[in-house]
């Protein structure tokens, strides 16, 4: 797993690379949505809180991560963007949902 430095880094990173507000909540709505699909419970992670979950693989991802659509991913970039987060609050759960997802994407590669 990833620790709180991790995050921090990768949303130093993400920070510096100055994106427009529209795009950074488009991308955390995105690995939302993804985690979301791939994971049991999923939609318990919400976009801008911290959860300590232990995730389980649902049963029908078969190999390789499910994709959201674009229409789900407009849903939560849209909710999100009503929250009115800060942009370091923005950079620093992408950060983290990132990291979530590519621990998400080793599991279910291992088990494939």
């Amino acid at each position: 797993m990833f620790t709180k430095e991790d995050v921090t880094k990768l949303a130093f990173k993400i920070y510096k690379k100055n994106q427009n507000v529209e795009k950074s909540v488009w991308r955390l709505a995105e690995l939302c949505v993804t985690i979301n699909n791939n994971v049991k419970d999923g939609y318990n992670i919400k976009p801008l809180e911290t959860d300590n979950l232990i995730l389980l693989i649902r049963d029908d991802v078969n190999g390789q991560v499910i994709l959201p659509s674009e229409d789900e991913i407009r849903d939560v970039a849209e909710i999100i963007y009503h929250e009115n987060p800060s942009r370091s609050q923005v950079d620093w759960y992408i950060a983290e949902k990132h990291l979530l997802l590519e621990e998400i994407k080793k599991i279910i590669d291992n088990n494939s």
